[in-house]
């Protein structure tokens, strides 16, 4: 395990409408205010899919901006922790709260909740900063005589979620050539803010509210939560009670300017020659499944966990 935090990704579909989007902003603080009660929330990024990348054709039913086409509509909810049992406590101790706030959505629940456990192999990842802190940071930066710093704007950036499955015996030469291929886009395509690579280590049961037959069949829209158990226990552990996706699951996070800043940089993967070469030996090489890429935007975060990030 590297020695950055680990991070949540509770993923949804839920129905693209205007009163998804109005409960979405009802009961989405009051779950992070709930789950910040736990000394080992370290912050948060909330992002609703606003389209994806069609990678030359590949996915071509898709397009960068489908915020009123697509439905159902994709949710990532990011929660960043010290450590995976700081996260399965928190589920543990606040429970029915939880539930019973995730409960009440259940009427525009498409898909899910699944709620994937990701260590955070390598990042390269800057600060969320206002247009008001940037002066500030640029004059830092001059005084220090330093190159002027790549800046992620709150709510102002386009996040792009790279779905890969790498194949059994190939993480090191992905990881590898995963670097290579951000490190590249971050000092040639503009726009390009900054990466991670995270690698799934398991799921939540309790957070993909995945709970033991008793349990499921008492699921009601928020009222009376049920008894907490899952088919692994009744007891929050230090490890996902849920084994990781095998073969192993990566998700490639990027951040840019705009969607359109993110298909011009990652469309270089298919036209620059020297990229071509990177991506294509190592990363294509090594899948099993991939790349998928969606596009969301952040609608609420908290990002000073950025600050704990090792590279």
């Amino acid at each position: 395990m590297s020695e950055n935090p680990i991070i949540a990704i509770n993923m949804s579909k839920v129905t693209n409408t205007l009163e998804s989007h109005e409960k979405m902003n009802k009961v989405g603080p009051k779950v992070c205010i709930t789950t910040a009660k736990h000394p080992g929330f370290l912050g948060f990024e909330q992002l609703i899919q606003t389209g994806i990348h069609p990678m030359g054709g590949r996915f071509g039913g898709g397009a960068l901006d489908m915020r009123e086409t697509l439905n159902p509509i994709g949710m990532f909810q990011y929660t960043v922790w010290k450590d995976v049992k700081s996260h399965e406590e928190m589920h543990y101790e606040q429970f029915d709260t939880i539930y019973e706030l995730c409960g009440a959505c259940l009427d525009m629940l498409i898909e899910g909740p699944w709620e994937p456990l990701y260590e955070i192999r390598f990042s390269d990842l800057p600060p969320v900063l206002a247009m008001t802190d940037v002066p500030h940071a640029l004059a830092a930066s001059f005084a220090n005589q330093q190159p002027v710093p790549k800046m992620a704007l709150a709510s102002q950036r386009s996040v792009v979620v790279g779905d890969h499955w790498v194949m059994d015996g190939h993480e090191e030469a992905f990881e590898e050539g995963a670097r290579k291929t951000l490190d590249w886009l971050k000092q040639h395509a503009p726009g390009m803010i900054g990466w991670m690579i995270l690698k799934q280590i398991g799921v939540s049961a309790i957070g993909s509210f995945q709970l033991d037959p008793e349990g499921a069949t008492k699921a009601t829209l928020g009222a009376n939560p049920p008894r907490y158990a899952t088919n692994y226990g009744t007891e929050p552990t230090a490890n996902p009670p849920i084994p990781a996706q095998t073969p192993a699951q990566y998700f490639v996070h990027m951040e840019w300017e705009s969607p359109e800043h993110a298909h011009q940089g990652l469309a270089k993967a298919l036209v620059n020659y020297e990229l071509l070469q990177i991506h294509n030996n190592g990363v294509l090489a090594h899948l099993d499944r991939g790349p998928y890429y969606m596009l969301f935007a952040p609608m609420m975060e908290e990002g000073s966990w950025r600050e704990y990030l090792v590279g």
